[in-house]
C-alpha cells in the first residue's frame, strides 16, 4: 500500500467513525472495534488521525456485515408492520456506511448499478459515489427520447402492473450489474430489473436490499439484505 493510499485510508476511517457515532454510543463502538472509547473519541472529533494500522481495523469492523446489521436495525423504525426504512435511505450518515460496506462487498463484480424508481435512488446514488461506477434508473414513465428503450413490467397483481423503462446506451452489453432497491418481499421489482439487465445483455451479479422479507425476494445469486426479516 502506497503513502497516498494509506493517507487516504486514515481520513476515511475517521469519517466513518464519525458517521457511526450517530448511531453507536462511544462504548458500543469500544466493544465492536476492541479499541478504547477515549483513543476512538479523538479520531471521531478529528483531533487526531488514526495510525494507518488502526485505520485498518476501524475499517475492517466498521465495515463488516455484524456492525453494519446493527446499524440498519437501529436506523429502521416499524410501525404496525411497516417499515419505515428513511432513517438509512435519507440519513447521509447512513448512507456513507452502508455505500462503503457494499463497495466492499460486491467491489469488482459490477460497472453498473440499476435501481428502480424511486425507492432505491438515494443508496444506489451513495454506491455509485462510494465506487466510481454509473447509476442506471429504472424509470415507471417512458422517456422522451428518439433512441432504443428498453422495458420491463412489474406485476403485483392479476390487474397490477408497472412498467419500468431504461435506455439501453445506459446498459451496456456485457457490463456487470448490482442491483440496489431499498425494500423488497416477493421481488418483483427485483425481477423487472433483471429482465432488463437480459434484454440489454449485460449479466447482473448480485442484489442488495436494505430490507428483505422472507425469502422470495432472492432472486438472484449473490443477493443480501442489511436486514432480513423472516416471513
Amino acid at each position: 500500500m502506497g503513502p497516498e493510499v494509506a493517507q487516504a485510508d486514515r481520513f476515511r476511517a475517521a469519517q466513518l467513525l464519525r458517521a457511526a457515532r450517530k448511531f453507536f454510543s462511544l462504548t458500543e463502538l469500544s466493544q465492536l472495534l476492541d479499541m478504547p472509547a477515549p483513543m476512538l473519541s479523538r479520531y471521531a472529533t478529528g483531533a487526531t488521525l488514526p495510525s494507518e494500522g488502526n485505520a485498518r481495523l476501524i475499517l475492517e469492523r466498521l465495515l463488516s456485515r455484524d456492525v453494519i446489521t446493527s446499524l440498519v436495525a437501529k436506523a429502521v423504525k416499524v410501525y404496525g408492520g411497516f417499515y419505515n426504512i428513511a432513517g438509512v435511505t435519507l440519513d447521509p450518515y447512513a448512507l456513507a456506511l452502508v455505500s462503503e460496506y457494499a463497495v466492499r462487498r460486491f467491489g469488482g463484480h459490477f460497472d453498473r448499478v440499476l435501481t428502480p424508481e424511486a425507492g432505491g435512488i438515494s443508496l444506489a446514488t451513495a454506491v455509485g459515489l462510494a465506487s466510481g461506477k454509473p447509476i442506471v434508473v429504472a424509470r415507471k414513465q417512458k422517456p422522451p427520447i428518439d433512441e432504443p428503450i428498453l422495458e420491463a413490467v412489474y406485476f403485483s397483481g392479476p390487474a397490477s402492473y408497472t412498467m419500468f423503462y431504461v435506455a439501453r446506451r445506459e446498459l451496456p452489453k456485457d457490463s456487470k450489474v448490482l442491483l440496489v432497491d431499498d425494500f423488497s418481499i416477493h421481488g418483483h421489482t427485483l425481477r423487472a430489473l433483471v429482465e432488463l439487465a437480459r434484454k440489454a445483455g449485460s449479466r447482473v451479479t448480485g442484489a442488495l436490499v436494505v430490507v428483505g422479507v422472507g425469502e422470495d425476494w432472492k432472486v438472484v445469486d449473490n443477493a443480501e439484505a442489511l436486514l432480513e426479516i423472516r416471513g
